[in-house]
């Protein structure tokens, strides 16, 4: 057999394979509607295709598919089979084709209505007056930690964390040449202007820099002139885009590791690979947090993360951030929240939501992946 005819060949099993695996996304895209429609009473347009089961695929895959491909592909598959009887409108910060629009994109698939807020309490309050399904907002930095305010928002607005998305935030310098020596004039959007100061001031002191109100607007510059470029995140570049990277990871800060939130009026059903965010306030005693903190300790119950910040306007009064394993609703927490609410001086609980990346899978998880 020539060369040819054997790759005409292989060309047709390809076909023949996408043809089989289309069939098989409208199946699961069916599947993923009658999930949706049975969550009553809780956020019905989370993910399907929640961090534990990502895990299990991950750890199923083997060569020559590489385990770091599943991942991105079964999230975007996710996105793309929760068509809605009613798009969900989900409010996010920034411009569109911003970080806020991509973690808002990536979390609920191209059908959402995203709608761009300006603040994040304002972003807050289109959930609350029933604007919006959902909000997606910066939630924790690596570099700085959780944002208080925001958290501290949302539980004032009586709303609930339903989600974590985290988004690995990088800006690059692309024109239509991919080459420096080619660019003339810069566009940037006024956010991500403030981001590359000293980038600028460095490499392109005598460039002319104009803000432009989106990304997408800097791209589209960009493409009509061969002098100009833009300052843009890294995937707002898609396979199409006529314009190349000229500079990776241009950001004063460089690459920025951003945890956002996803926040709904409804709480988040029970996945079997959950975390539960709340605050808490503690009496001016000595041995006041030891005694909190015991409560979690008896009941078994694992905590991710705790930290505390200052109360605006009293003193040096603290509130105490926590992240504990496990939704709100399992036994061992349940108690160990009532032994707290009787130490506390406060105690609000922020949400309950799906791990983005668990550290295991649970035996269920594990039975329907060998099933599979």
């Amino acid at each position: 057999m020539d060369e040819r005819k054997r790759l005409d060949e292989l060309r047709a099993q390809l076909a023949e394979i996408d043809h089989q695996m289309l069939r098989q996304l409208e199946r699961r895209a069916r599947v993923a509607q009658d999930i949706i429609k049975l969550r009553s009473g809780t956020a019905r347009f989370a993910p399907i295709a929640d961090g534990q089961h990502l895990l299990a695929l991950e750890r199923a895959a083997e060569p020559p598919l590489p385990a770091s491909a599943v991942r991105p592909t079964f999230a975007a598959i996710d996105a793309a089979c929760r068509v809605f009887d009613v798009a969900p409108r989900v409010v996010f910060l920034g411009s569109e084709g911003g970080f806020g629009w991509m973690a808002a994109r990536e979390q609920f698939g191209p059908s959402a209505e995203l709608v761009r807020g300006e603040t994040v309490l304002g972003a807050l309050d289109e959930v609350v007056r029933e604007r919006a399904e959902f909000a997606v907002v910066p939630y924790e930095s690596l570099e700085d930690g959780p944002i208080f305010p925001t958290i501290q928002g949302i539980a004032a607005a009586d709303l609930k964390v339903v989600g974590e998305h985290e988004l690995s935030q990088v800006l690059v310098l692309a024109n239509v040449t991919g080459n420096l020596s080619d660019v003339e004039k810069i566009l940037v959007t006024p956010q991500d202007h403030g981001a590359t100061v000293r980038y600028l001031e460095s490499n392109h002191p005598r460039t002319a820099v104009v803000d432009v109100r989106s990304p997408f607007v800097a791209i589209e510059a960009a493409t009509e002139n061969h002098g100009s470029a833009a300052i843009v995140p890294r995937g707002a570049l898609g396979p199409d885009t006529p314009v190349r990277v000229a500079r990776e990871n241009i950001g004063d800060q460089g690459e920025v590791r951003m945890r956002y939130g996803v926040v709904s009026r409804l709480p988040a059903p029970r996945s079997g690979s959950d975390a539960t965010a709340l605050l808490f306030g503690v009496h001016d005693k000595p041995g006041a947090l030891h005694e909190i903190l015991q409560h979690f300790k008896e009941r078994s119950c694992n905590l991710r993360r705790i930290q505390s910040r200052p109360v605006p306007g009293e003193g040096w009064e603290y509130v105490f951030y926590v992240e504990v394993f496990g939704h709100v609703t399992d036994r061992n927490l349940v108690a160990a929240l009532e032994g707290i609410k009787r130490e506390a001086k406060m105690l609000k609980i922020v949400g309950s939501f799906p791990l983005e990346r668990p550290t295991h899978v649970t035996p269920e998880a594990e039975a329907r992946r060998r099933t599979s």
